[in-house]
C-alpha cells in the first residue's frame, strides 16, 4: 500500500487547479478571505479523500475485481457468469463518485430528475453492456461492430429526446468511467480475458463498452420523462449547512451506496474466492479506506469547490468569454496533464506502437485535446448551441475513421474517452460551465451540460488518428524493407 505514492498523484492533480483559480477568484472579486480559507479547507479535503479512496482502490477493489473475474471464468455457464458480471456492474457504478456528483448536479438543475433514479438507470445500462463486454471476450466477437450497432442505437434513441436529456446522457457515459468503476471493471475483466484464448485487442474495451451503457439506459429515462425545462438559476444550496451536518450525510449516504458493494464481496469471499485471512483483512481493509475516501471527498466537493468553480465561471464570462475560454483551455490541460490514468494509457499506447508513438507526443496530443473540447463545450454553454452541433460530426468522424483505424487502436481509443473524464471534470469542469450559464442572460442552465461529454469524446477521435498514423508507419517501414 503505497499511500505516499497515491498522495504525490493526487496533489499533483488537483493543486495546479487550486492555484489557478484561486489566482482568477482573487483578480475577479469572487472569493474574499473566509471564503479563500473556505475554498482552500475543500482543496484538502479533496486532496486527502482522493488519496484514501484511491489507495483504496488499489489495495481492495481492483484484487478483489480481478479475482472475482477469475473467478467467473470457471463458470460452465455463460448466462451464469454474464448475469454475475452484469449485477457487480450495477454495484460498482451506484458508489462511483463521478455519478454521484453529476447526478446530485442534474437534480439541482432539474429537481423533476430524481438523484437515485438516475443513478440507478446508469448503473443498469453499466451492468448490461459491462456483461456484453465480457460476451464479447468469451465469444470472440469483433469490438468495431458491437461499438457502430451501439452508437446506431444511441443516435436512433437520441433523436427522441431534447437537448437536456441528451447532453445529460452523454455526460452519463463519461463519468460512469471514474476511479471507483475503471480499475474494478478493467480487473474483472482481463481476470476474464486471462482465462480464456484472446488476442491482443481483447485486453481493451471493458471500459469503452461499459460506458456506452449509461448512454443508452439514459436515453431510455428521458423518453420515459419526456420533455424537460431546467432551472435559470443554480440554487446553492449549502449554504446553510454546517461543514459536520454535511460531512454527516454524506457519512450516510455514501455508506449506503457501497453497502451492495461490502456485502456481493463477502458473499464472494465466504462462497467462491476463500482467500486466506491476512489477505481478505487486506484487501476488504482497502474498501473501507474507499469508503472513506469518498465521505471526504464528497465533503469537501459540496463544502465549497463546486461553488468556487461556478462562481468563477459566472465571473468571468462577465468580464470577458473569451478569458473564459482562455481559463476553461488552460482548466482542461491541468485535468488531463494530472490525471493519472492518462499517464497510464499513454504507456499503453507507447508499447502496442512499439514505440512509433511516443508517451510524450500522446500527452500532449490528449492534453490539447482536451483543452480545446472544454473551450468547445463552454461555447456551446455561451452561445447556447445545440448538442448535436458537436456530437453529431465528433462521432461521424469518429465512425468513419473507425473503418480505417487498427482494432487495437480503436479498442484504446475508446476506453481512453472515460480515462480523460476523472473526478475533475464532474467536481470542477462541469459546474465552470454552469456558472457561465448563469452569469449570460443569453444561455440556459441547462447548456452547460455536454462538457464531460465533449472531454469524452475528444481522445477517441484523436486516438484513432494516432492509430491510422502508426499503421501507415508500420506499412512504409514494411515497403522499405523490401
Amino acid at each position: 500500500m503505497d499511500i505516499i505514492k497515491q498522495f504525490k498523484e493526487v496533489v499533483i492533480s488537483v493543486l495546479p487547479i487550486a492555484i489557478f483559480s484561486s489566482f482568477l477568484s482573487i483578480v475577479s472579486g469572487v472569493m474574499d478571505g473566509l471564503e479563500f480559507l473556505q475554498f482552500m479547507l475543500s482543496c484538502i479535503l479533496v486532496i486527502i479523500g482522493l488519496t484514501l479512496f484511491l489507495t483504496g482502490v488499489e489495495v481492495g477493489i481492483t484484487p478483489i475485481g480481478g479475482r472475482i473475474g477469475s473467478a467467473l471464468t470457471k463458470s460452465r455457464s455463460l448466462l451464469l457468469m454474464l448475469t454475475a458480471a452484469a449485477v457487480l456492474g450495477i454495484i460498482i457504478t451506484i458508489p462511483e463518485p463521478d455519478v454521484q456528483v453529476l447526478a446530485s448536479q442534474v437534480h439541482q438543475v432539474n429537481p423533476a430528475i430524481p438523484v437515485n433514479i438516475l443513478i440507478t438507470a446508469i448503473a443498469i445500462g453499466v451492468g448490461i453492456f459491462f456483461a456484453v463486454a465480457l460476451a464479447r471476450t468469451v465469444l470472440n466477437w469483433p469490438m468495431k461492430i458491437i461499438i457502430a450497432l451501439s452508437y446506431l442505437a444511441i443516435f436512433a434513441a437520441a433523436f427522441l429526446n431534447d437537448d437536456f436529456f441528451v447532453s445529460v446522457a452523454f455526460d452519463s457515459g463519461g463519468a460512469t468511467t471514474g476511479p471507483l468503476s475503471v480499475p474494478f471493471i478493467m480487473a474483472l475483466g482481463v481476470g476474464v480475458a486471462s482465462m480464456r484464448k484472446h488476442n491482443e485487442e481483447s485486453e481493451f474495451g471493458y471500459v469503452a463498452l461499459s460506458s456506452i451503457g449509461p448512454i443508452l439506459s439514459v436515453l431510455i429515462l428521458g423518453i420515459v420523462f419526456g420533455r424537460t425545462t431546467g432551472n435559470s438559476v443554480i440554487d446553492s444550496g449549502n449554504e446553510m449547512i454546517s461543514f459536520w451536518s454535511l460531512f454527516g450525510s454524506k457519512f450516510s449516504e455514501v455508506g449506503i451506496s457501497m453497502l451492495p458493494l461490502v456485502i456481493v464481496c463477502i458473499l464472494m469471499q465466504i462462497f467462491v474466492l476463500k482467500m486466506p485471512r491476512t489477505e481478505a483483512i487486506r484487501e476488504f481493509s482497502g474498501i473501507i479506506y474507499s469508503y472513506i475516501g469518498i465521505v471526504i471527498f464528497f465533503t469537501g466537493v459540496e463544502y465549497s469547490f463546486s461553488d468556487v468553480a461556478r462562481e468563477l465561471g459566472s465571473a468571468l464570462i462577465a468580464i470577458n468569454p473569451i478569458l473564459l475560454y482562455i481559463s476553461g483551455f488552460i482548466f482542461g490541460i491541468c485535468v488531463v496533464l494530472a490525471e493519472p490514468a492518462v499517464i497510464v494509457l499513454t504507456g499503453q499506447v507507447e508499447d502496442a506502437s512499439s514505440g512509433r508513438i511516443p508517451k510524450r507526443v500522446m500527452l500532449f496530443t490528449l492534453s490539447v485535446g482536451v483543452g480545446l473540447a472544454v473551450v468547445f463545450a463552454l461555447i456551446r454553454t455561451v452561445h447556447a448551441l445545440s448538442i448535436w452541433t458537436f456530437i453529431l460530426p465528433g462521432y461521424l468522424l469518429i465512425m468513419l475513421l473507425m473503418i480505417k483505424t487498427p482494432g487495437l487502436f480503436s479498442a484504446i481509443g475508446f476506453d481512453s474517452g472515460g480515462v480523460a473524464t476523472g473526478p475533475m471534470s464532474s467536481a470542477f469542469l462541469l459546474p465552470l460551465a454552469m456558472g457561465a450559464a448563469s452569469g449570460n442572460a443569453a444561455s440556459s442552465i441547462t447548456a452547460s451540460f455536454g462538457m464531460i461529454a465533449m472531454i469524452a469524446m475528444m481522445p477517441v477521435l484523436l486516438i484513432e488518428i494516432l492509430g491510422i498514423i502508426y499503421q501507415s508507419r508500420v506499412r512504409k517501414a514494411e515497403r522499405g524493407k523490401k
